[in-house]
Formats: structure tokens, C-alpha cells, sequence
């Protein structure tokens, strides 16, 4: 398998790993991690999450805080969603710039977002499935998040369905005193 991986262009942290794709008569068949994506990001896996959503679900912006901090790999196997991501390293030129990326089933494309970093992600398709490889464990006590809608971003989505929880995370705001990683 080659291995392709390059830089998001807003934030050189950020990798998109182009996934190979075999076909044959029976469908196809990818591997969207292995020891040359581990070696090169630096990534070990501790915990694999797995979503099924809905057209126009948003789910995030989520991060880990202090020394609970984690990097994921986010894969959508079924459908297609635009995967957001900002840097919320305090001391980074890029703090507070966010990009994103559309993923899809069709693209084969995976995402890194390394630690110190917000993720989160909107559903462009009747129904998409996402899956997630975290290098650290999730733990509840150090999540953080911001409301998806306080940033000015286009989701790509009309009647946003967010979760209460993520409803009631506060708004993003540059200032280093009120936002707690």
C-alpha cells in the first residue's frame, strides 16, 4: 500500500491520509490504518468509536483538556460529512483557526487532528457513518467543548440538529482567560 499523507492547507498539523481502494467482484476492500500511518503521525490507538447520524446532525466541537488530551483519526465509511477542526493550542501561531474537510465514502479519505486540537462534524448525507481512533481514553471529567453554531463557519447544513449537551457548551471566544483547555 502507498501511503499518502499531506497537510491541511490552513493548518499544517492537520493530515489528510489519501485511504488506497482495491476492487474486485466482491466490492472493495480498504485499510485506513497500519504501522506506516502509526510511525509516521506518531499515533497509538486506544479507543475506536463508532457513530451512525443523520442528514444535518452536528456533532462537536469536542476536546479533552489538561493532560487528558487525545488526536483522532476520523474515517466516514458510509455517506459523506464535513469534518471541522480548530486549534485550541494556547501558545500556537494558529490559535483559534479552524478548517475543515469533506469525507466521504466515495473520497476514502481519513483525517488526523492531533492533540490540542477541537473536532467536530456536520452530515451532508441522508445518513452517514463515521468512525473514530483516539489515542488517549475518553474521559467525561476533562471534556470540553464549544457550541458548533459560535463560531462563524458554514456547516453546509440548513436545520442543524445538535445534542442538548453540545447545545449548551459555551461560545468560542478567543480570549485566553475565558477558555479553558
Amino acid at each position: 500500500m502507498v501511503l499518502k499523507i499531506s497537510s491541511n492547507k490552513l493548518l499544517k498539523d492537520v493530515k489528510i491520509i489519501e485511504n488506497d481502494k482495491f476492487f474486485d467482484k466482491r466490492g472493495f476492500f480498504t485499510k485506513f490504518f497500519h504501522k506506516e500511518i502509526r510511525e509516521s503521525l506518531g499515533f497509538n490507538i486506544n479507543e475506536i468509536f463508532y457513530s451512525e447520524n443523520y442528514h444535518g446532525v452536528i456533532r462537536g466541537i469536542h476536546y479533552q483538556k489538561k493532560d487528558e488530551k487525545l488526536g483522532k483519526i476520523i474515517k466516514c465509511v458510509t455517506g459523506e460529512v464535513l469534518d471541522f477542526f480548530i486549534d485550541l493550542r494556547k501558545n500556537s501561531k494558529t490559535f483559534g483557526h479552524y478548517s475543515s474537510q469533506v469525507i466521504s465514502e466515495e473520497n476514502n479519505l481519513s483525517v488526523f487532528v492531533p492533540e490540542g486540537f477541537g473536532h467536530g462534524f456536520s452530515v451532508l448525507s441522508d445518513q452517514a457513518t463515521v468512525i473514530y481512533l483516539q489515542s488517549g481514553e475518553y474521559n467525561p471529567k476533562m471534556e470540553g467543548g464549544i457550541h458548533p453554531l459560535s463560531i462563524d463557519f458554514d456547516w453546509e447544513v440548513e436545520s442543524p440538529i445538535i445534542s442538548d449537551r453540545d447545545n449548551n457548551h459555551p461560545n468560542f471566544n478567543l480570549d485566553i482567560k475565558e477558555f479553558k483547555l
